[in-house]
């Protein structure tokens, strides 16, 4: 059980960190690439407005705002007619004065449209006496720059997730050692304390056999073989955890057998059980079906599950039920159900943790039966859900 605590704590701390880190670092390049689009915004809205100059040639900055020295832009100014009225090409060095107006004229006549093409911005306006300007601004530098600050800091975000894994898998190490000898030790104690228990409930055993050949059965020796069989099995649940809780998959060899034959035996067994308590109880069984897993394990499931049924069901019609099914996706479904006390408080969040037991419960048990069956769903890779309402509670176990 630590050692699935502290995988648990490695996932949900290395997903924690992935989580801040991809936050981050998205965030931090994000906003880059929103500052470049509105620079290329603002830049267009200023050479639109400012409007072609007679062309110089290429590189005359004579008469240019300082702040458009730097960029890389040209613009085209269109008579109403559609022909070109002015072309200003000085900031453009990779594109000709004829390129420069054939991408204009593609804008002007709609075959370019979204506002970007390749590296370039554009935008088209048409202004109160008819002309329309059309401006390209060229950003493939701050589009180059963007493009390898995502890539260092992605690099960089690596390596740090790495270097924080490391440290949160030592750290983890560290933190779970205590707990993971303590609960070594709790474990052993448990099979140990089980195993010494064996002895004198044998010996109390054979001496209440001799007392009743003796002096024949009363209520209190009927009272001390009922606490006896009460010791018995759960002297035998604390061992059955202890072993299931160990990781050793050779303590329990899977294998291919029959669910109906096991579901029906164990069905069939506890039939006289809750007749003699007054429960309307039924069982189905559909189809000719087959698992791969403990038998015997699964023979316990059942029988924990129609046990805490025959000892919990409650409410006037005092009915159970026990259906075992293939579902639409092909994995077995053990479905248990039975009605309840209308003041029943059971917490469904909670009704399979070791040594549970509801504030209104007054039947006698141990509170292990249900977290045993928990590890029995967990070694066969199986899930739970347990479903509750004022008249009746439900447990679906599904089994790949």
């Amino acid at each position: 059980m630590i050692k699935k605590l502290r995988r648990k704590f490695i996932l949900i701390s290395a997903l924690s960190v992935f989580f801040v880190l991809f936050i981050t670092i998205a965030s931090i390049n994000i906003s880059n690439y929103v500052v470049i689009e509105n620079n290329a915004k603002n830049t267009l809205t200023e050479i639109i407005n400012k409007g072609p100059k007679p062309d110089e040639g290429p590189g005359s900055q004579a008469g240019f705002p300082d702040n458009l020295k730097q960029e890389h832009y040209f613009v085209v100014s269109f008579n109403q007619d559609g022909s070109i009225r002015e072309t200003d090409n000085r900031q453009m060095f990779i594109l000709s004065k004829a390129e420069c107006e054939d991408l204009a004229t593609k804008v002007y006549n709609n075959q370019l449209t979204g506002g970007k093409y390749n590296n370039f911005r554009y935008t088209k306006s048409a202004k109160a006496d008819g002309t329309t300007f059309v401006g390209f601004v060229d950003i493939k530098e701050r589009l180059d720059n963007f493009r390898n600050f995502l890539l260092v800091s992605s690099l960089v975000s690596l390596g740090a997730y790495a270097v924080l894994i490391g440290l949160i898998i030592v750290a983890s190490k560290i933190a779970f050692k205590s707990s993971e000898e303590a609960y070594t030790k709790q474990k052993r104690f448990i099979t140990n304390a089980s195993h010494e228990l064996k002895t004198p409930i044998t010996v109390i055993s054979a001496d209440l056999d001799l007392i009743e050949m003796d002096n024949g059965k009363s209520e209190w020796s009927e009272s001390i073989r009922d606490q006896l069989n009460r010791l018995t099995d759960m002297t035998n649940q604390l061992v059955t955890l202890s072993k299931l809780e160990e990781d050793d998959p050779s303590r329990f060899p899977f294998d291919d057998f029959s669910v109906n034959e096991v579901c029906k035996n164990a069905a069939e067994s506890f039939m006289p059980s809750f007749k003699k308590e007054g429960i309307k109880f039924s069982y189905n069984i559909t189809g000719n079906l087959t698992m791969h897993g403990n038998k015997n394990l699964i023979d316990e499931l059942v029988h924990i599950f129609l046990d805490n049924s025959l000892k919990y069901t409650g409410g006037e019609s005092k009915s159970s039920y026990f259906v075992v099914s293939e579902n639409n996706k092909g994995k077995i479904e053990f479905r248990f159900s039975n009605t309840i006390d209308k003041d029943d408080e059971v917490d469904v969040k909670q009704i399979m943790e070791r040594f549970y037991r509801s504030p209104s419960n007054k039947k006698e048990g141990s509170g292990v039966g249900l977290s045993i069956a928990q590890e029995i769903i967990n070694l066969h890779k199986g899930k739970i859900v347990v479903d509750k309402n004022n008249s009746s509670i439900s447990f679906v176990i599904t089994f790949n």
